[in-house]
């Protein structure tokens, strides 16, 4: 009888513990459904499409940082932040997120009107007072080929800037520095006996996510309307986060940005001539190792065209990072202008 009574007791401390295990798992599905709910998990920017259609923008960007890495969020759009500005990067998240992962940095941008008629952030006067030691006089047959010629540059992002001398790294709706880079180039190009020209269209504003759209647009533009285009330059500067300090090269004893040669391939889509892009970028680097050592620190390659499809001398060019000071980048502007003349000359 005693054992009969022991066993009971036991089945009814058995049954009080799954009760109970019960209700609080209850409890915890209710809590969390209530959670879930709160987070708005509707919302379209939440959604997962397949792979083939992937697309990403800078609200979606900041969502993902924000809730793996509140300081690679963006200060002025971190609700109740706790540390101080100094502590963030100044990075675009959709930037960082699309250098790590290569499908999200090329997704299909959707079709917008190209926008021109913008405030000015920059003088775009070419900047030429600092002439090269390396200027070789051309020839009468290679001047006359090259007045009869072109070089094109423009700046997809057009709002880059560099944060030493404009307090940002991005002016939006703006022209930033870059602008001041690639008329610092036209210049000197142009000093130099070639038809160089700067189209300083806007590109990256209303929507930065269009911003290959509307420079592919340009650049199509470019190749319609004009014969014998010698070269088509895609001025940018890098950004690296985490960088504490500006990289440079010493030319003539003064600080120079360094200068990364973008090729985009064919792993995206189609691009059955890249290979040519990537010799002209191999020809110039040679050619920089040859008169300034270092100024061109190498020549990469990425997935997607980057409008290079349209010319067998298109490239995108990087002027330093966005902690270089303008004078530093304007300088290897200059330079690059030297090596490209160079680069051109032998050119058949």
């Amino acid at each position: 009888m005693k054992g009969r009574n022991f066993f009971a007791f036991l089945r009814g401390i058995i049954f009080i513990q799954v009760f109970l295990v019960a209700i609080i798992a209850g409890l915890s599905v209710d809590i969390n459904l209530q959670y879930v709910e709160g987070l708005k998990l509707s919302s379209t920017e939440r959604i997962l499409v397949p792979f083939s259609k992937l697309q990403i923008n800078e609200r979606q960007s900041e969502i993902l940082f924000q809730e793996n890495n509140v300081l690679l969020a963006g200060v002025n759009r971190i609700p109740d932040k706790i540390l101080e500005d100094e502590y963030y990067a100044s990075t675009i998240p959709e930037n960082i997120i699309g250098s790590h992962i290569q499908a999200l940095a090329f997704a299909d941008r959707s079709n917008e009107k190209l926008v021109t008629n913008l405030e000015e952030d920059v003088d775009l006067t070419p900047i030429v007072e600092e002439e090269s030691e390396e200027k070789v006089p051309l020839d009468s047959e290679t001047l006359a080929r090259f007045k009869k010629s072109q070089v094109f540059m423009y700046c997809t992002h057009s709002a880059e800037s560099y944060i030493p001398d404009s307090g940002q790294a991005r002016l939006d709706g703006k022209r930033g520095l870059i602008n001041q880079v690639a008329a610092t180039m036209e210049g000197a190009l142009n000093e130099k006996g070639l038809n160089a020209q700067f189209v300083n269209t806007i590109h990256d504003y209303p929507d930065y996510n269009t911003s290959y759209t509307n420079s592919r647009a340009t650049v199509n533009k470019i190749v319609q309307t004009n014969k014998n285009i010698l070269a088509l330059f895609d001025i940018h500067r890098d950004s690296i986060p985490g960088q504490g300090k500006a990289s440079t090269v010493k030319v003539k004893g003064e600080n120079c940005a360094q200068i990364l040669i973008v090729v985009g391939t064919n792993e995206r889509k189609p691009h059955p001539n890249w290979q040519q892009n990537r010799q002209f970028a191999e020809q110039l680097y040679q050619q920089a190792e040859k008169m300034y050592p270092g100024l061109i620190k190498g020549v990469i390659t990425k997935a997607g065209t980057y409008n290079q499809e349209f010319h067998a001398h298109a490239l995108l060019l990087e002027f330093g990072s966005d902690i270089n000071s303008l004078e530093e980048v304007n300088r290897s502007a200059r330079l690059f202008a030297d090596v490209l003349v160079e680069v051109l000359k032998e050119a058949s």
